[in-house]
């Protein structure tokens, strides 16, 4: 969001310099605005498809900034090792065990996973399950075992201090009331020898390899056209 709001400024601000009104603007001046800089300027489409929709400006299009293919990948023999240590390294923090093995073996975001909350672990006795965007998750018994460990760890700290927190969150931050962040998880995982974007990389195109589109987006609740894109990487792989 800040991105898209600098791409928003700097398109105002080279309207200033050149004395042009924001209606005034014509497909030629952005084409001619964006290729002078970085890719990073396509992020002022959703500026300007907002000034359309509200008659500020003509009928302007911004294609969208092409996806790059991922880059960053690990051996199956580091992947191995890593989520070995997850599963039986005892000395590791468990919620980095947790989101280790989760990132290592189904790729989930990290974004997705910091939304949940202890009440999307699904525990029958006979097998524990994740809620992932309404999708039923099952999982391994040596990774279940994390995963319900973690759960009674942060749902015995949320009935401690209930008045803290609305939201007993699976990955709870220092505030009660909020999940852990992002950036930090990842700084965790990687300060205790944990590759998390390689290992979600990993796990992504091994999963696409197997797995059709849908189900590849139903199974680790991400987009339809995200789920395309790696079984495209898949099949080139």
């Amino acid at each position: 969001m800040r991105s898209r709001l600098r791409r928003a400024l700097e398109r105002l601000d080279w309207l200033d310099e050149h004395g042009t009104a924001l209606g005034e603007l014509t497909q030629p001046d952005i084409e001619m605005w964006l290729e002078e800089g970085a890719v990073e300027r396509r992020g002022v489409r959703a500026f300007v498809t907002s000034a359309r929709g509200r008659g500020l400006v003509g009928e302007l299009v911004v294609p969208r900034a092409r996806i790059a293919a991922p880059t960053v990948f690990m051996t199956d023999e580091e992947q191995a090792e890593q989520l070995h240590r997850c599963l039986g390294d005892d000395s590791l923090p468990l919620d980095v065990r947790t989101a280790g093995a989760l990132t290592l073996l189904f790729g989930l975001q990290h974004t997705k996973l910091l939304e949940l909350t202890v009440r999307d672990v699904t525990d029958d006795n006979a097998m524990v399950a994740l809620n992932l965007a309404g999708h039923r998750l099952p999982l391994l018994p040596e990774v279940a075992r994390l995963v319900r460990a973690q759960r009674d760890q942060c749902q015995a700290r949320w009935q401690l201090d209930q008045t803290a927190s609305t939201t007993p969150w699976l990955f709870p931050g220092q505030e009660p009331a909020r999940p852990l962040g992002a950036t930090y998880l990842n700084l965790k995982l990687r300060r205790h020898g944990i590759a998390p974007r390689a290992g979600r990389n990993n796990a992504r195109l091994a999963l696409a390899t197997d797995l059709p589109a849908s189900v590849l987006a139903d199974f680790t609740g991400t987009s339809i056209s995200n789920a395309i894109r790696w079984t495209g990487y898949a099949r080139r792989d």
